[in-house]
């Protein structure tokens, strides 16, 4: 399920107009504590390295941090950033606690993140109609890093699921 989900990123229902945080700086890799190799519920194995993570068995290509993907701090998260062709950008979230990662999304489906999301932006979201499909794409835009942290601490993000440590 979440080797689905963290490729989605680049796709999502759910963008930004610019990489969030806003304005923090880019971490080169990731935290050496986040290295190594880490499993979902369906038995997907996902491998951490400093310069990006791959997805078993998944036959795509490893995401790796750079131009098109920045990772970024943020109240305990690690926040990636996925720009894609269109400009606008796909955001994941992950939190570590021991040999857990807790990944959290903005999800286009959640009711409830949605209505967050109109409380804390108001002006600063926008619809786009998705003519194919029965939810339509969110693009958000935070004017500023206590915005985004509302949406965070008030529920604006939905649980995508969680990894553990394997091997460690």
């Amino acid at each position: 399920v979440c080797a689905v989900l963290l490729l989605g990123t680049a796709c999502s229902d759910v963008t930004f107009t610019e990489p969030v945080p806003l304005h923090r700086r880019n971490l080169p890799a990731f935290p050496k504590a986040w290295h190594g190799q880490w499993e979902d519920a369906g038995g997907d194995v996902y491998t951490i390295e400093a310069g990006g993570f791959n997805i078993s068995d998944a036959g795509i290509d490893p995401i790796l941090i750079g131009e098109g993907t920045l990772l970024r701090r943020f109240h305990g998260y690690l926040v990636l950033n996925q720009t894609s062709k269109n400009g606008r950008v796909a955001v994941l979230l992950a939190k570590r606690k021991k040999n857990r990662l807790f990944l959290y999304q903005f999800d286009a489906t959640d009711e409830k993140a949605i209505a967050v999301w109109k409380e804390v932006l108001a002006a600063e979201i926008s619809t786009i109609p998705v003519s194919d499909l029965e939810s339509e794409s969110y693009v958000l835009s935070p004017k500023n890093n206590a915005a985004f942290r509302q949406l965070i601490m008030k529920g604006g993000l939905t649980p995508m699921g969680e990894l553990v440590q394997i091997g460690s």
